[in-house]
């Protein structure tokens, strides 16, 4: 996050001008300079000696979470949130990993911290951002932090370290390390290559525990300008803070911002917003969201895709992704991206295969677990690969398009490359009009076949019969390789990060799906 230093020089400049805003909450760059430097100070004054220091929050995004943010980032304590949708076993994985000195929380949350057995009776700075701790624990109150005086803060001196978490879909979440910053050169080059301004307002609706929300709001108060907090569920309010707030670029992911495409009261944000950069990451948008965006809030769509390990690698432009909505877009200065095969071998345009990818952002290690290097000689030169956990393939004209999703990163020797095109299998079915969310699951049933279970909302109940027969036809068109499972569900479930919750959905399904296995073998057994 910010530091006090650039927070103080913005504050001289334009200190009547908004920096946060979070609801009836309005920061000025004055207002925000001053509660940093106290919250700083007071953090300083209680830190444990235990080093390295390190933090962690659990927490809604919140006006007082940017601004303990922006104080320890001033310290040089490297802060990380958890994922709040987590169970208790994801988060004490991850905290183990961790170790941090300083543990942040709200009351909404703070179960998820107390059934990991965290921080009991550990060393740590225990803040309570929204709550007064209980009598006669060790915990501080973020109000009695904003009472100390303002202060000069030292920074800590230990080495340098960021650090961020996978989403865990396989597991624990692994904590990724990187011991030296990118941040300068991929802010010179996105402020470069998009022109944005002091006078620009990002509207954050991703959470900040997710690396995408600090990092991107981060761009906007560097430069002086503004960053509202929006709440992830609430279409009709995110379309409100874009109109009255002036909101100029966002980031939203798929879910959200299919959601804000279908509101009504999105249909003239083209006429009556300040938009001019809407970003979405992760999977590929299917085309009526691509034409609805296009047609709602005019040309300023942008998808891109990258990993927590590897940084954000490829983007793509409203006009180019209008008319190739499948693909994820193009690699970005300093990126380069493989396909290999399954003796990792850099593979032809056109190829299916598994992405590689080679950065000045990659990662240097996991806290945990060994990652996936790999030395190429790609693209002319020799370079450094991250072996990721998606396949894809990249076409003639360059750009990525993804296919399907592996376990995780991993080394090399594991796994192979998906040989179906999953994520083009969705795409095809979001285009069919009688359906309104999907997911394709590649799964084996406990005889060890190989399926795939495709849950589906229906638009309208009246349409569940009609879209199942369409589903369970693409099904057999696009992937004739595998049995599909069409399974009606009322919705996919999604995280406020836009990854489909894959373990509850498929474990709401599996009964469905095993008596329709069993009754199509029955079926299949001659008489």
């Amino acid at each position: 996050m910010i530091k006090l230093t650039d927070i103080r020089a913005h504050a001289a400049r334009r200190p009547n001008h908004l920096a946060i805003v979070d609801g009836d909450v309005r920061l000025t760059w004055a207002n925000l300079a001053d509660k940093v430097a106290r919250v700083a100070g007071a953090i300083e004054h209680r830190l444990p000696e235990r080093r390295p220091a390190r933090a962690v929050f659990v927490a809604e995004n919140r006006w007082e979470l940017v601004v303990a943010m922006a104080a320890l980032s001033s310290l040089g304590i490297p802060c990380v949130g958890l994922d709040h949708t987590a169970g208790p076993l994801a988060t004490a994985g991850a905290l183990e990993q961790l170790q941090p000195t300083v543990v942040i929380s709200t009351t909404t949350h703070r179960k998820i911290l107390t059934d990991a057995a965290w921080p009991a009776d550990r060393d740590v700075l225990d803040i309570h951002l929204d709550s007064d701790p209980p009598a006669g624990s060790p915990g501080v109150s973020f109000t009695d932090l904003l009472l100390a005086a303002p202060g000069e803060p030292r920074p800590v001196e230990q080495p340098f370290e960021a650090f961020s978490f996978t989403s865990g879909t396989s597991g624990i979440p692994k904590l990724v390390i990187r011991r030296t910053s990118f941040e300068a050169r991929r802010f010179a080059d996105l402020v470069d290559q998009y022109s944005f301004d002091e006078d620009d307002v990002h509207l954050v609706t991703v959470p900040l525990y997710h690396a995408s929300g600090p990092g991107w709001a981060r761009i906007f108060l560097t430069l002086g300008g503004t960053i509202v907090l929006g709440p992830y569920d609430n279409a009709g309010e995110l379309i409100r803070l874009i109109q009255d707030e002036g909101v100029s670029t966002t980031l939203m992911v798929p879910p959200v911002l299919t959601r804000v495409v279908a509101h009504p009261a999105s249909e003239h944000l083209h006429k009556t917003s300040r938009l001019h950069f809407v970003l979405s990451g992760g999977r590929h948008l299917n085309r009526w969201v691509v034409n609805n965006a296009w047609d709602r809030l005019g040309a300023v769509l942008h998808l891109y895709y990258g990993t927590t390990e590897t940084g954000v690698n490829v983007m793509i432009g409203p006009e180019e992704l209008h008319v190739a909505p499948c693909r994820s877009g193009r690699p970005m200065p300093g990126n380069t991206i493989a396909v290999l095969d399954p003796e990792d071998r850099p593979l032809p345009k056109g190829r299916r295969g598994r992405v590689a990818i080679a950065s000045y952002q990659l990662m240097d290690t996991y806290a945990a677990a060994e990652p996936g290097f790999l030395t190429l000689d790609h693209g002319g030169r020799t370079q450094r690969f991250l072996l990721t956990g998606d396949s894809g393939f990249i076409d003639e004209a360059g750009r990525l398009e993804l296919t399907g999703r592996n376990d995780g990163v991993s080394k090399a020797a594991e796994g192979k490359p998906l040989d179906v095109n999953i994520f083009g299998l969705e795409n095809d079915l979001m285009d069919l009009p009688c359906v309104r969310e999907t997911a394709v699951l590649r799964t084996r049933l406990p005889d060890g076949d190989e399926v795939l279970v495709v849950p589906f909302a229906a638009v309208a109940p009246e349409r569940l019969e009609s879209g199942r027969r369409a589903v369970e036809a693409a099904c057999a068109r696009r992937v004739p390789c595998l049995p599909a499972y069409v399974v009606p569900v009322e919705a996919i479930p999604f995280s406020p990060t836009g990854k489909v919750r894959a373990a509850p959905l498929l474990e709401m399904v599996l009964p469905l799906v095993l008596t329709a296995a069993a009754e199509r073998a029955t079926n299949l057994v001659p008489a």
